[in-house]
């Protein structure tokens, strides 16, 4: 597969939760970057409808982002592509983006 991204992803191992149409989910964001993460999880295909995940981050904080799904590769997981339109929204980012900052 040739590399698409344009900014570095950082590692990570954080647990996450959204909801599809299919019902809720779990898996692992196993890495993320600026624009967007990668969850590790063996769902179905998660569509291309807005997906609001939930990203539990260490000692007990969680975040909300909003995303589109990028790719998705059967049994391994999906890229998601943060999106966000709202102050709340850009708030959720800088928390996501001064906890990446942690991990360099």
């Amino acid at each position: 597969m040739d590399e698409r991204r344009k900014l570095e992803r950082v590692d990570t191992h954080l647990h996450a939760q959204w909801e599809t149409a299919s019902g809720a989910h779990i898996g692992i964001i196993v890495n993320g970057s600026v624009e967007g993460c990668f969850v590790q999880a063996q769902v179905e295909e998660p569509g291309d409808e807005p997906m609001k995940l939930v990203i539990k981050l260490p000692k007990g904080a969680s975040i909300h982002m909003w995303g589109e799904v990028a790719y998705y590769l059967p049994t391994m997981g999906f890229g998601l592509r943060f999106t966000h339109s709202s102050d709340e929204g850009q708030m959720m980012q800088n928390t996501w983006l001064n906890y990446l900052q942690t991990l360099k």
